[in-house]
């Protein structure tokens, strides 16, 4: 139904001329009036011409032409939209202006002997009836006899008659008035006592023609020196035309000035038309025709078509008005058409269900209501009431909704009580363990869960749970905060530390130093086992840098480890075919030994020798060969025989791979023995102190001297090999 009623008014709007369109048609008409205007003006400036060159002499035209009549302003209407007509350009015509022609050029002064000089009067030109109102002459007069026909509305000098004053205090009130520094003010004033004044001269000048003629001259003859102070009036006279010629230049000038003010004006007045209409456009154009008036004169060439345009905007402009009030009632109806379906809304709100849609739904309507706009007086009242009155129905409902919540609310709050006592033990919970944090975080989650379900509690005591129950909140998750920062700098440090390993390891992976840097290694590896655990987002990363490192060495010494195995095999095949053949020559019973092959056939052996692992059991094998083969030479003795062997042993351990450890492990393990044999024998000296309180002494003492000469022959054999081993 609503959207009815708004199509039926869109083509009822429709239908009716718009506001543009009847501003267009308004503008129209003034500008066609405007141009006629224009057009009579010209007729009358013409006409005003010919009056001028047909006129009467200055006196009687002065008397026969009438004053001018100040223009009335147009004042805007208020209020009334029907009052809002100006009748300027239909009924009102500006008055009679008099109008001044430009001022002729300044006589040189007279000589004395000749008559006074006269100032050609000013002439009023007859304005046409559309001309604006008078402006203020533009010229002062020149003649003596016409000064005192010239009328300046701001002449503040009283008029006085010294047609009796002697003709000096005539001459200094003309030179107090031309040089009082105002000539236009002082004009009117001056020139009616220089008026008396040319004539008391005037009168003197005959008198003293006639004693002159009594005396006996002739009247050609005659010439009249005027005195000093006459040549003090007329200069005086001068500097007041040239003072009163400045103040007309800058009156000119003046005028030019305004000119260009009343144009800036016409231009805000025309954008003022332009622009919407509002309140305060009425004050707008009051000040701007209180500016109009307060500008002043302009040049009179352009003061008719300026006067022209300043009433023709104003017209227009009330006639805006008028549409604009016009507009504005239709608005209000349109307005109050709104205004009432929001009342059919808002009572139909009394049988909605939901509360709170039903509240969101008035605030909405009331909020619609403040943007729509006023409605027709004799019916704002009426329409208001039956807002409000929907509107009150719904809250009632309202209050009788929060009376049932209040209900449901303290229950609500004996529940929230009840949580708060569950929760305060969370608050000093503290644990190292990750696991009881977390389980800790499971129920305290429950229980803000079932804090959430309690509902609304009332709003005074809102504030109280609610801080007391996040409090408790807040003071668990700050210490868990707390537990796993500490723990998150722990792994930070375990990722310092595994980043050194790495490090260590990388430097270490091209190495060929095999066994050393494998021992390294193993080290590395199992110190990384005890480190512990580093930020998940480091942890492949660092793992994955490490192995790294590890593999690429290992890997190496694989390859390294297969290479030397298969030389291991090669030079192990050499070897035992050199072992058998070493073996099928000591089998020979004829064989004589010598030291000199002794020392080829190991130096041959060597030759087969490589870097790296060896073959035990070939090894032992060339040994035994060996010391067959020393007591097969007969030159040697058992000690040398031994000594040979113990240095081929040597020999053999320094060449091996891991030389210095071998030969470490031999010297650690002959001091041992060494050591042995030394407390063997201690012991046995103490054993035999005891021989001598017992029977058979002797026997045992011979028995146990036996032992400790062995051991002291094996101690110097062995101090011998540790001395060889150290050489």
């Amino acid at each position: 139904m609503m959207n009815q009623e708004q199509e039926n008014q869109h083509q009822k709007n429709s239908a009716e001329p718009t506001a543009e369109q009847r501003a267009n048609e308004q503008r129209r008409i003034v500008e066609e009036r405007l141009a006629d205007i224009n057009a009579r003006s010209s007729t009358a400036e013409a006409t005003t011409t010919d009056t001028l060159v047909e006129s009467a002499p200055v006196e009687e035209m002065e008397e026969s032409t009438p004053q001018a009549e100040a223009s009335p302003e147009v004042e805007a209407p208020i209020e009334e939209p029907a009052l809002a007509q100006s009748s300027v350009l239909t009924s009102e015509e500006p008055a009679t202006p008099e109008a001044a022609p430009s001022e002729p050029p300044v006589q040189p002064e007279t000589p004395a002997m000749h008559a006074p000089e006269t100032l050609e009067p000013e002439v009023a030109p007859v304005a046409a009836a559309t001309q604006p109102p008078a402006e203020e002459p533009s010229s002062e007069p020149t003649s003596v006899h016409d000064l005192h026909h010239h009328l300046d509305d701001e002449d503040l000098h009283a008029h006085e008659d010294l047609s009796h004053a002697p003709i000096e205090e005539i001459r200094k009130k003309i030179i107090a008035l031309a040089t009082e520094g105002q000539p236009k003010k002082s004009s009117r004033q001056l020139i009616e006592v220089y008026r008396q004044y040319e004539q008391r001269f005037h009168e003197e000048r005959q008198d003293a023609l006639k004693r002159f003629i009594a005396d006996g001259g002739a009247a050609d003859d005659f010439e009249y020196h005027a005195p000093k102070e006459h040549q003090d009036v007329e200069q005086a006279i001068q500097r007041y035309r040239e003072g009163r010629a400045r103040e007309q230049r800058q009156e000119e000038e003046q005028k030019v000035v305004n000119l260009q003010k009343k144009k800036d004006l016409l231009e805000r007045l025309r954008v003022l038309l332009e622009s919407s209409e509002t309140n305060a456009s009425g004050s707008a154009i009051k000040e701007l025709q209180a500016e109009w008036k307060a500008i002043g004169q302009v040049p009179n060439a352009d003061a008719q078509q300026l006067w022209n345009s300043y009433h023709a905007l104003l017209d227009m402009y009330y006639n805006n008005r008028s549409i604009f009030f016009e507009l504005k009632e239709l608005d209000r109806k349109r307005n109050l058409d709104a205004k009432t379906l929001l009342c059919d809304r808002a009572e139909s709100l009394a049988q909605e269900e939901n509360i709170n849609k039903a509240l969101q739904e008035l605030r909405n309507l009331h909020d619609e209501w403040k943007h729509i706009g006023p409605v027709p007086n004799d019916v704002r009242d009426q329409i208001w009431n039956r807002f409000i009155q929907a509107s009150e129905k719904v809250h009632e409902r309202k209050k009788v909704f929060l009376e049932s919540r209040r209900e449901v609310e303290v229950q609500n709050l004996e529940k929230k009580r009840a949580l708060l006592a569950e929760i305060e033990q969370y608050q000093t919970f503290t644990s190292d363990r990750i696991n009881d944090w977390r389980d800790k975080t499971d129920q305290i989650q429950q229980l803000k869960e079932r804090w959430d379900a309690a509902g609304l509690v009332p709003k005074e005591n809102a504030e109280e749970v609610n801080k007391a129950f996040w409090s408790s909140y807040k003071a668990f998750f700050h210490h868990k905060n707390t537990f796993f920062k500490a723990l998150d700098e722990e792994k930070m440090q375990n990722y310092r530390q595994k980043v050194a390993l790495c490090e260590e390891a990388e430097s270490l992976q091209s190495s060929e130093d095999w066994d050393p840097t494998k021992e390294k290694l193993i080290q590395l590896q199992k110190k990384w086992k005890t480190i512990g655990r580093v930020p998940d987002k480091y942890s492949d990363k660092i793992w994955n840098r490490f192995r790294s490192a590890c593999n690429a060495f290992f890997d190496r010494l694989h390859q390294e480890s297969q290479y030397k195995e298969t030389q291991l095999n090669q030079l192990t095949a050499a070897k035992l075919e050199y072992v058998e053949k070493l073996s099928t020559k000591i089998e020979d019973p004829a064989l004589v030994g010598s030291l000199e092959e002794f020392n080829t056939i190991n130096q041959e052996w060597q030759g087969l020798a490589t870097e790296g692992k060896r073959n035990v059991k070939v090894e032992e094998r060339f040994n035994q060969l060996l010391a067959q083969y020393l007591q097969r030479v007969p030159e040697l003795n058992g000690e040398e025989r031994e000594q040979k062997l113990f240095q081929l042993q040597l020999n053999q351990l320094k060449s091996s791979p891991d030389g210095d450890h071998k030969l470490y492990q031999k010297e650690q393990h002959l001091r041992r023995d060494i050591t042995t044999l030394e407390n063997d024998i201690s012991t046995l000296r103490t054993n035999i102190e005891f021989f001598a309180r017992s029977k058979n002494a002797e026997k045992l003492r011979e028995e146990y001297q036996a032992k400790i000469d062995d051991a002291q022959g094996r101690i110097q054999h062995l101090k011998r090999q540790l001395k060889a081993l150290r050489a």
